[in-house]
């Protein structure tokens, strides 16, 4: 009731959303789901016949009242999107402080739908998601694995405690696991599983080992038919696998792991987002650094704040969070070598997070970098489209390279957000 709703260009999806700042995603959205469904027909052979119904909402509690989720288990997991009743449904990023990445979200939702209509919902939820997270960012890239510091840290950990979540246990659903960590640990896990059976078997055999499940076969007995070999062994050379990865443990982000969450809106205090993901920085020497420089940043004194952030740096070593906000400050400062030095490689680390991004898209198009500042804008625009510095910095951007259409649609929805 009272939503809107676009055909994408290419006719395949509907999209249904609230009227109001939400349009500003609507094209983007249709643009993303439509090279998606050229990709996944490449990928598993199967294009739906009918438009896909998505639905954009605007709050967490939305999701909870059409769906089977509580609110409890959509906080405590981070479950933010889902397929379910034959649709897409997709809370904005609007919902939340930071933004999310809600542009691959909505791919790996479009996976599920997909992997469900191909082979009649037959296929368990471990190897769903593995799917799903494995191709969500096909829309973009070529396949591959890019796993973030947070997914390896949680990896390694767990396989020198020897604490790997079972994939029986990640049934019924990923947003049933205890914590965000877990349904990260969970994530990582399958995401590593189907990359391996991807070098393995290729897309022509995941395809195969799919049709094979799609008349009632056990997916397990299915792969383990197409790779040649048995389910067991299939999971041993997996765990071999990542063992012999030289995965990275970093006790530096054990606590970005255990509270790195979506924040959103909903009782967070609007006046000062700077300090609210401190619990993440692991050191409580650092924490307390940190802190003092986000209250003088916010008080307009960013020379004090780099000194309380250097001292946070030190203490807490190469913390991704720390480093973030020192180079933001920097920004402040119009010290933008400095803060391109301490940007770019956090971008690289965890292209989920649109902080650097954003400094790097700010601090290019203040050198003269249009180019270099529309790639980063955009990588900002997957995570926080509705902050007014990345709509109104792509503008400019694309304005100085020459992309006229989409400088006319980001100058538009920089003026509605500002």
């Amino acid at each position: 009731r009272n939503f809107a709703s676009k055909r994408s260009d290419g006719g395949h999806f509907t999209i249904y959303y609230p009227t109001g700042k939400d349009e500003l995603i609507v094209d983007l959205t249709g643009e993303v789901l439509e090279r998606a469904y050229a990709v996944m027909k490449a990928d598993f052979g199967y294009a739906p016949p009918a438009p896909v119904r998505v639905e954009i909402l605007s709050d967490p509690s939305d999701l909870s009242r059409v769906s089977t989720l509580t609110e409890k288990e959509i906080d405590t997991t981070g479950t933010i999107a889902l397929c379910k009743y034959n649709k897409l449904m997709v809370v904005t990023p609007r919902a939340t402080l930071f933004g999310y990445p809600w542009m691959d979200t909505m791919v790996h939702e479009y996976v599920h739908y997909v992997v469900s209509k191909s082979t009649r919902n037959n296929v368990p939820v471990w190897l769903q998601e593995g799917l799903a997270r494995f191709e969500q960012s096909r829309w973009r890239r070529a396949p591959g694995l890019a796993l973030t510091a947070v997914d390896e840290h949680l990896l390694a950990t767990a396989l020198a405690k020897k604490r790997l979540i079972t994939f029986d246990a990640m049934h019924p659903s990923m947003a049933k696991l205890p914590s965000q960590e877990a349904a990260t640990l969970a994530f990582a896990e399958v995401y590593t599983m189907v990359a391996y059976l991807h070098g393995r078997i290729g897309y022509a055999g995941l395809r195969k080992a799919l049709a094979i499940s799609r008349s009632g076969t056990s997916v397990r007995a299915a792969l383990a038919q197409v790779a040649g070999e048995t389910w067991p062994e299939i999971e041993r050379g997996w765990k071999r696998h990542l063992a012999e990865a030289g995965l990275d443990r970093q006790p530096a982000l054990a606590g970005r792991a255990k509270n790195h969450h979506i924040h959103f809106k909903k009782g967070a205090t609007a006046g000062d987002p700077e300090n609210v993901r401190l619990a993440e920085i692991d050191s409580a020497r650092a924490r307390k650094y940190a802190r003092l420089g986000g209250i003088l940043r916010v008080r307009g004194m960013p020379q004090a704040a780099a000194t309380e952030y250097e001292k946070a740096l030190s203490v807490a070593g190469s913390d991704p969070l720390i480093t973030a906000k020192l180079s933001r400050t920097y920004l402040d400062l119009g010290n933008y070598a400095r803060a391109i030095e301490l940007a770019l490689p956090i971008a690289a680390m965890d292209e989920d997070d649109a902080a650097a991004s954003t400094t790097l898209g700010v601090a290019y198009l203040a050198t003269d970098d249009a180019a270099r500042a529309a790639t980063a804008f955009e990588a900002a625009l997957r995570i926080n489209p509705f902050d007014p510095t990345v709509r109104c910095g792509l503008a400019k951007a694309y304005a100085a390279i020459g992309k006229s259409r989409l400088a006319t649609r980001a100058s538009a929805a920089c003026v509605k957000l500002r």
